[in-house]
């Protein structure tokens, strides 16, 4: 027979749960790494630490320090005005990476990844296996692959990814999230020069890219932004440039290797996207192998290039400014990739109403600041096509 709990003994469990998170919280410690400290080397404090501590790690370079991160609820984070460097030195972790993720719920701040090498070719700065990771102004450089893998929600912002993606086949990526993240969101980064692969490849099912620039620049690579097995894709306020040396004519890619997701749609507004490739077959945004009824969103998108908006059969399109070369866009300074808008360019007063991703208001807010940066969106009259609005 059930016995009905008194208010006596709900308040006993009540205090009791009360007692063991206060504990929990309470014994968790702040772990200082550098010349001086406890822990030398970060991989030591990894070793070391409980759910939920903090490190911090002092200002320098750890050369060869690589290391799996076990606990969870771990907040790593570099000391000091510059990021804490951390080249690979010709080590690897498992044959994986730098670092490794295993651990729940971590947050990684102010650190410098460089020159992952794993002897398949795939190695990562970051390779992200545990559910939940968090990444704010961070850097990957000549990485293999800058991050690799993902389960759970990611959020990684103010983060620079530069000449990465050296393999060819299978090639890899300045970013390459994989199907096991159910949501990436991914702003206010600067990701450039990947030299074989994409500069951004996701299989998430959720993919918001919010207000970075993606820019080939003098890169070598592939796809600027790639999503090939579709899921929900949200773009709103990125730079999206593709370079004259780029090996292929991909700028956005959604569907490229077949639909795997149940919930699919692409959103596409207020985009500056610069086509400079001597390829021609292009299009701005390129969908490929999605159902009958797809209908991706483009909307405001300042395209500048002399290709089509894109190949789907049926789009919402409206607000977009199309114009042939950077000279009729009338930038700041294209040579340098500023996009930000002169008087009279043809983007000015342009938009329409951005519209909604059921609730999520696609109207920009914000607007990427180089580097790896973001400033509030500026309210000047009507609304302007593109990534920036023109202010005097």
């Amino acid at each position: 027979m059930r016995i009905p709990m008194t208010n006596m003994k709900i308040a006993l469990l009540n205090l009791m749960t009360c007692v063991f998170f206060t504990a929990g919280i309470a014994s968790a410690e702040t772990l200082s790494v550098g010349p001086g400290q406890k822990f030398a080397k970060p991989s030591e404090a990894f070793r070391a630490a409980k759910d939920g501590d903090t490190i911090e790690i002092a200002a320098g370079t750890y050369a060869g320090d690589v290391a799996i991160i076990r606990a969870n609820r771990l907040t790593i984070r570099g000391m000091g005005s510059q990021r804490v460097k951390l080249p690979a030195a010709g080590k690897n972790v498992g044959g994986k990476a730098i670092w490794v993720t295993a651990g729940r719920d971590i947050t990684i701040e102010n650190i410098e990844f460089s020159g992952a090498r794993v002897p398949d070719r795939n190695g990562a700065g970051i390779r992200a296996e545990g559910a939940n990771l968090t990444l704010r102004n961070c850097r990957f450089y000549d990485c293999e692959n800058g991050i690799l893998g993902g389960s759970g929600e990611m959020l990684i912002e103010h983060c620079e990814f530069e000449h990465c993606g050296p393999v060819a086949q299978p090639a890899t990526h300045s970013l390459y999230i994989g199907e096991r993240c159910t949501k990436l969101v991914f702003q206010y980064n600067y990701s450039t020069d990947v030299i074989q692969g994409h500069l951004l490849k996701s299989r998430a099912k959720e993919s918001w890219l919010l207000y970075n620039r993606l820019s080939d620049e003098s890169g070598t690579g592939s796809a600027v932004a790639d999503f090939p097995n579709g899921g929900r894709v949200v773009m709103v306020g990125n730079i999206l440039q593709k370079g004259a040396r780029a090996q292929n004519t991909r700028v956005i890619a959604y569907g490229m290797e077949g639909i795997k997701h149940e919930l699919n749609a692409l959103y596409v507004v207020n985009n500056t996207m610069v086509y400079e490739n001597h390829r021609g077959g292009a299009f701005f945004v390129n969908v490929q192998k999605v159902a009958g009824d797809f209908t991706p969103v483009i909307r405001n998108n300042l395209c500048v290039g002399k290709i089509p908006l894109t190949n789907a059969a049926q789009a919402q399109a409206a607000g977009n400014v199309p114009v042939q070369t950077v000279a009729e866009a009338l930038f700041v300074d294209a040579a340098k990739y500023d996009y930000h808008l002169k008087a009279n360019s043809p983007a000015m007063n342009k938009a329409a109403p951005p519209g909604k991703a059921n609730d999520f208001d696609l109207t920009p807010k914000f607007q990427y600041l180089h580097p790896a940066g973001m400033e509030k969106r500026p309210q000047a009259g009507p609304l302007d096509a593109g990534a920036f609005e023109y202010t005097k």
